[in-house]
């Protein structure tokens, strides 16, 4: 896709009617597309589904776009999980200090350890599923949830309505590769899950720094970095339900 000089002009101009929020919008058969934006936070950009719809009807979408407000152009983390969801490219362009990206699909995935969190795209449910993928090569499915659900007693509850539909049944022995359902303080649901790493905290699809210990687990913590610890008592002691795959073979 070629990033003209009109496009970047009527994409430099949208950034600059809407600042200091994020403009975005999409290309469509060489022309930018303007479309409102309806997050909430100045940092963030959701397509209004309409405006979306209406450019889908011109013709099919060369790249999705949005600015950085007084930022550099360079792609986020998130940014880039939502590249590889799209499959199409991203055009970001940094405002008011012009400077324009283009990144392409390039299969980037976030780690297991380390990665930061965003609800419902890098919670402690997607990287439940994304170590099951990785590491045992058993697909999970998603479920739509939105942030602080825990906390609603009309939402679902997460875990317990859904585990066995995700494939899952209840145990009690524990062993590695076990989902452990918890709950972090007082919520009106289990909130929370890890995966049971057992004495062995080496991952096979990615390298990680060693992480000492016996009885480890594998989580992603609200608001904070995914990480390697140890099953310790205050744990066990947040322990609803233990749960083991299907497709899982009993050690």
């Amino acid at each position: 896709m070629q990033l003209t000089a009109t496009i970047q002009h009527a994409i430099q101009q949208h950034a600059a009617e809407v600042f200091p929020q994020e403009c975005c919008g999409v290309i469509v058969t060489g022309i930018y597309f303007p479309c409102r934006n309806v997050a909430q936070g100045l940092d963030q950009f959701e397509i209004h589904h309409q405006d979306l719809a209406d450019a889908e009807d011109l013709g099919e979408i060369q790249a999705y776009v949005h600015s950085h407000p007084n930022a550099s152009a360079r792609a986020s983390e998130l940014d880039l999980i939502q590249i590889e969801l799209h499959q199409k490219p991203w055009v970001i362009c940094a405002y008011p200090e012009v400077e324009f990206q283009v990144y392409a699909p390039n299969g980037y995935r976030a780690p297991l350890v380390g990665r930061n969190y965003h609800h419902g795209w890098q919670d402690c449910y997607a990287l439940i599923r994304d170590y099951y993928q990785r590491e045992l090569g058993i697909a999970i499915p998603n479920f739509e949830r939105i942030d602080r659900w825990w906390e609603n007693p009309a939402h679902a509850s997460l875990y317990l309505d859904n585990f066995s539909k995700a494939g899952f049944y209840e145990v009690d022995s524990i062993q590695r590769g076990d989902v452990l359902i918890c709950r972090v303080g007082r919520t009106e649901h289990p909130n929370h899950a890890v995966v049971y790493l057992a004495n062995d905290a080496e991952l096979q699809s990615e390298q990680t720094e060693p992480c000492i210990g016996s009885a480890l687990i594998l989580h992603h913590p609200y608001q904070r970095k995914s990480v390697r610890e140890v099953y310790g008592t205050q744990w066990q002691e947040r322990v609803v339900k233990i749960v083991r795959h299907r497709d899982v073979k009993n050690h």
